[in-house]
């Protein structure tokens, strides 16, 4: 449903009151190999809801903070974003969270300042359910019960991952692409 939210906002066709409740901000990185992750998934047990495929990701990014509130300004978390400098993070250690609709495949994301990005972005006004910041990447949204299987496939496997900008994505729908410092 977020998928669908995504395009038809980015569209204009959403109202105001069908916008986002809450901001995130998110790094998204390079990562060729992202397709041949996805090669080694069996496309039958791929995630569906009502007729729409959430699927692979492709648009590989961890989240940096998810839960801004509204009116916090796309300066401010330029700011924070701008007083680093972004180095190769590494996409490791395939794992799922599981729920009742689906299994998420993921790698865990290790990256110099991950976390202190998170701390300094959490001085905004934001709510969160999750009080401890684990970096992830998804990889595919699964049927639930799929997911176990492609962590022991995956197992091993370990991928640099250049970042590339990062985007502030506000409640009210609207997504600003930010330029970051990369070394």
């Amino acid at each position: 449903m977020e998928k669908i939210k995504t395009i038809l906002n980015e569209m204009g066709i959403l109202s105001e009151q069908q916008k986002f409740r809450y901001g995130c901000v998110m790094l998204y990185f390079g990562f060729p190999d992202m397709d041949k992750v996805h090669n080694l998934i069996d496309p039958n047990d791929l995630y569906e809801e009502d007729g729409e495929d959430y699927g692979f990701e492709t648009e590989p990014h961890v989240t940096l903070l998810f839960g801004l509130h509204k009116g916090v300004p796309t300066s401010t978390v330029e700011k924070v974003l701008d007083d680093r400098t972004f180095y190769t993070c590494k996409g490791h250690n395939a794992s799922i969270f599981e729920n009742e609709k689906y299994d998420v495949l993921k790698f865990d994301i290790e990256g110099d300042g991950l976390h202190e990005i998170n701390d300094e972005l959490k001085k905004q006004p934001h709510t969160s359910d999750f009080p401890d910041y684990h970096p992830h990447m998804t990889i595919a949204y699964l049927k639930p019960g799929k997911g176990k299987k492609y962590i022991k496939m995956l197992k091993g496997m370990k991928y640099q991952l250049p970042p590339k900008y990062a985007v502030y994505s506000k409640p009210n729908g609207t997504k600003n692409k930010i330029t970051i410092k990369v070394d």
